[in-house]
C-alpha cells in the first residue's frame, strides 16, 4: 500500500442488514468511484482482482468504495429472503453516502456482471457524473436462467441419474415456492420473480449513444477470456497467472478523461510509480 492510502473496513446500516464496507481512503482525493460487484457465487472468484482494481485507483488519488450486498460475503441478512430490489436499493444508499462526503467530487459508478445492471440503472436513475460498465448482465432473469442452465449441468455429471434436476425442473420448484439451492446460495420463488423487473437501461447499450443521452461520459466494456478472473466461468483457471494491469490503465485513462482529472506533474508521477 502506498504512503497514506488507508483501507478502512466498516459496516453500513440498511434496512434489515449491514453492508461490508472497505473504503479505500487516499490524500486529496482527485473524485470518487463505487464499485458495484459481481452477484453471491461468482463474488468469490472476482474478489481479488477487484480489490487490486480499488487500491490501483487509490494509488492514482480516486477514493474507492467498494461493498458485499446484502446477505453475501461478509455483509449480514438472510440471502434467500433477498432481491435485485434490494440490491439496487444497497447500491442507492451507498451512492449518496458516498456523493455526500466532503470535500464534493465527481462520482462515477462502476459496475461488474450483475453489478453493472444495478450499477446502470442507478446511473439511468441520475445518480453519478459518469458510469463505467465491464461486462453487465443485459438482463437479471437471464442471468439467473444462465446460471441455472451452468448448475444444472453440473449435476448431470455429478449426480446419480436418479438425483438429476434439469434448469426447467429448478425454475419450477422456484415457482411453487420451493427455495433451491445454486452453487451455495439458496434461491427463491421472490428471486425469480423479481429478476423480470431488471433489464440494463436501453440507453446504454452503445457508448456514443448512451454519452449523448445521458449528457455524461459512459463506457461499457465486455470482457473476454483475458480478464478473468473478473468474468467467468473459467474452471480450472489460476488467478495468480493473469496480469490485469492493461485492463486497469486503459479504463483509467478514460477515467481521468471523462472526469477530467487534474492530472499534474505531481499526478503524472505518483501514477507512475504506482
Amino acid at each position: 500500500m502506498k504512503d497514506g492510502q488507508e483501507e478502512q473496513a466498516g459496516y453500513f446500516e440498511v434496512p434489515g442488514a449491514h453492508l461490508y464496507t472497505v473504503l479505500h481512503r487516499t490524500p486529496d482525493p482527485l473524485a470518487r468511484v463505487l464499485l458495484v460487484g459481481s452477484f453471491a457465487h461468482e463474488r468469490h472468484v472476482s474478489w481479488r482482482p477487484w480489490a487490486r482494481w480499488a487500491r490501483y485507483l487509490a494509488a492514482r488519488g480516486i477514493e474507492v468504495l467498494r461493498f458485499d450486498y446484502r446477505g453475501v460475503g461478509e455483509s449480514t441478512g438472510v440471502f434467500e429472503e433477498l432481491c435485485f430490489s434490494d440490491w439496487l436499493e444497497d447500491v442507492r444508499l451507498l451512492a449518496k453516502w458516498l456523493s455526500d462526503r466532503t470535500p464534493r467530487l465527481p462520482l462515477l459508478l462502476h459496475g461488474l456482471g450483475i453489478g453493472g445492471l444495478l450499477a446502470g440503472t442507478c446511473f439511468h436513475e441520475g445518480t453519478g457524473d459518469a458510469l463505467l460498465l465491464w461486462s453487465p448482465a443485459s438482463s437479471a432473469n437471464k442471468f439467473l436462467r444462465a446460471g441455472l442452465g451452468r448448475w444444472a449441468n453440473l449435476g448431470q455429471l455429478l449426480e446419480s441419474s436418479s438425483s438429476r434436476q434439469t434448469a426447467s425442473g429448478l425454475i419450477e420448484q422456484m415457482e411453487q415456492g420451493s427455495l433451491i439451492e445454486v452453487e451455495g446460495y439458496l434461491w427463491s420463488g421472490r428471486l425469480w420473480r423479481d429478476s423480470f423487473h431488471f433489464e440494463l437501461p436501453s440507453g446504454l447499450a452503445d457508448n456514443e449513444a448512451a454519452s449523448e443521452r445521458y449528457v455524461k461520459p459512459v463506457r461499457v466494456v465486455q470482457l473476454g477470456k483475458d480478464a478473468a478472473p473478473l468474468v467467468g466461468p473459467h474452471p480450472g483457471f489460476a488467478e495468480e497467472a493473469n496480469d490485469l494491469s492493461w485492463l486497469y490503465a486503459e479504463n483509467f485513462a478514460w477515467m481521468a478523461g471523462a472526469l477530467a482529472l487534474p492530472m499534474g506533474e505531481k499526478d503524472e508521477a505518483r501514477c507512475a510509480v504506482a
